[in-house]
């Protein structure tokens, strides 16, 4: 039996499935329609660079694959055009992000181009391409080639490009923040349009942390770059807005709510009246607060609902009106409903299981406190807030230390299963 070696040449190759297959040269002139010659030549490898089509039929007649014909391929073709039709057709189907990546290479290897003009196509190709994962290997590729090279702009490009999909895995939110911010260093490489975007989604990573100093620098920024965006640059006030808020600055908060009501979107109405009483809750007016926040509750859009209810649950823990709450948890169906697209909504899911957990913990009734506790740190746990997860846990470990009472089996038994839970999830 002929075998065939993984450094074999293209026309060993084809040499080797003709033999396996036992079929002449003239048996496959006549299946693929190339002449004896021209074969006989590939094999041999007289013919330097054989017609991409021809050795396809070959290949085809022969059962070899497509992978083994391409990898074999590209080690004898330089020519930047035959390698891009390559490369378009594999990203259209292909799923092997290894012979993609390795067409990839070859094409940015192409003697043929300026090399700059090759990164540069190749990186408009990889910007349009729908797979996450494939994406992510051919801007990294792109990465090492540009460094390698001294091609700064598509080291800032492709940075961003990395790290606007990596941004989309919530559970490692706290992680991408960190290696996102590596853009910063080549920031002067980007176009003001790319530093807006770059600025504003670092920002808003930042305000999520709940870094908000940083969240409301990175903000200021993005405003001054060129967003032409409108939602983008409103979503940008806003969260800037919302940090100045926490870290207790009321006049910029009120400053910068006044530049948002200057946008007509849809969520403006809401969003302003959340932070409107959030300003009354800070300065100590509750029930205020609470007259604005139930008055707006019949007409909140998806976007701001959670955060309304969540803030009259704390009102209505403030001041101790517990029946209150309890007529705002028959919004639970609608609540559950919300899709949770965004870190925010999933974040603030989980805050109103907290609160809820808050609510039955008050009332005693512990078992449905915990069991909403634990619920209140998965949430947490699938957004990377880790800190807020344990809270929630350290939470239902002091409800029996303040008791002065040992553990029930029931509540080890539930955190157990929480511990079971996490250990599976993050082995995935």
């Amino acid at each position: 039996m002929i075998t065939t070696k993984a450094n074999s040449s293209l026309g060993e190759l084809i040499r080797h499935h003709r033999k396996q297959a036992e079929m002449t040269l003239v048996q496959l002139e006549k299946l693929t329609d190339v002449d004896k010659a021209s074969i006989s030549r590939i094999e041999s490898g007289q013919v330097k660079r054989p017609s991409l089509v021809n050795i396809q039929k070959i290949g085809c007649i022969l059962k070899i694959s497509s992978e083994e014909i391409i990898e074999r391929y590209i080690e004898v073709e330089e020519r930047d055009e035959v390698l891009f039709t390559i490369f378009d057709k594999l990203i259209q189907g292909e799923k092997n992000i290894s012979i993609i990546s390795n067409v990839a290479m070859k094409v940015l290897q192409s003697p043929v181009v300026d090399s700059i003009e090759l990164v540069k196509r190749l990186y408009e190709k990889v910007t349009i391409i729908e797979k996450p994962s494939i994406k992510l290997a051919l801007f990294q590729l792109i990465i090492n080639y540009s460094r390698a090279h001294g091609i700064m702009p598509y080291i800032a490009k492709s940075m961003l490009q990395v790290y606007l999909i990596e941004r989309d895995d919530f559970s490692k939110f706290r992680s991408t923040y960190v290696s996102g911010k590596g853009i910063l260093f080549f920031e002067d490489f980007l176009s003001s349009e790319e530093r807006g975007l770059m600025y504003y989604k670092l920002g808003v990573h930042a305000y999520y942390l709940c870094i908000f100093e940083e969240s409301v620098d990175l903000g200021r920024k993005a405003l001054d770059a060129e967003i032409s965006d409108n939602r983008m640059r409103a979503n940008t006030i806003y969260f800037v807005c919302n940090c100045y808020y926490y870290l207790g600055d009321y006049e910029q908060t009120k400053k910068y709510l006044t530049l948002y009501n200057e946008y007509s979107l849809p969520e403006v109405k809401d969003n302003t009246k959340l932070i409107e009483a959030a300003l009354h809750s800070a300065n100590g007016k509750h029930q205020l607060a609470i007259s604005v926040l139930q008055e707006n509750l019949p007409y909140c859009g998806d976007d701001t609902l959670l955060h309304v209810v969540n803030l009259l649950i704390i009102l209505h823990l403030q001041t101790k009106n517990l029946s209150e709450i309890e007529m705002l948890f028959h919004l639970e169906r609608r609540l559950l409903s919300i899709p949770c697209v965004t870190p925010f909504l999933q974040a603030e899911l989980a805050h109103y299981y907290k609160l809820r957990g808050d609510y039955y913990i008050v009332t005693e009734r512990i078992e449905e406190g915990i069991n909403c506790y634990l619920e209140a740190a998965a949430g947490y746990a699938k957004v990377d807030l880790i800190a807020k997860e344990s809270d929630c846990l350290r939470l239902i470990l002091n409800i029996h230390t303040n008791k002065k009472e040992t553990m029930d089996v029931s509540t080890i038994e539930k955190l157990e299963t929480y511990h079971n839970y996490k250990v599976k999830t993050s082995n995935l």
